[in-house]
């Protein structure tokens, strides 16, 4: 067998492994989306933006609610960092006046 043999034979292989395979991921087009994770650069800090007030993360990473950026919108850099460490001490707080 030759090198192109080779290579047509695992090219096949891989589009036959490939179609047999079940996509598990939708397309974000698809569904209502209920959070998402983004990286704060001001938190320097993974966190996640929740649509829904019902959302709650098993992860260890503090949520903040869409309803919420208003109020958090005019804090300053150190203020929202307190409210990120209250937030990782305290699962489920929310921001309130």
């Amino acid at each position: 067998m030759d090198y192109l043999e080779i290579a047509r034979k695992a090219k096949a292989d891989f589009q036959k492994d490939r179609q047999a395979q079940p996509e598990t991921a939708k397309p974000i087009e698809e569904g209502r989306i209920v959070a998402v994770e983004i990286c704060s650069n001001i938190l320097e800090a993974h966190i996640w933006l929740a649509f829904d007030d019902s959302f709650k993360a098993d992860d260890g990473r503090a949520v903040f609610y869409a309803d919420e950026l208003p109020f958090l919108a005019t804090k300053d850099a150190e203020t929202l960092k307190e409210i990120h460490k209250f937030r990782l001490k305290f699962p489920g707080a929310r921001v309130t006046q």
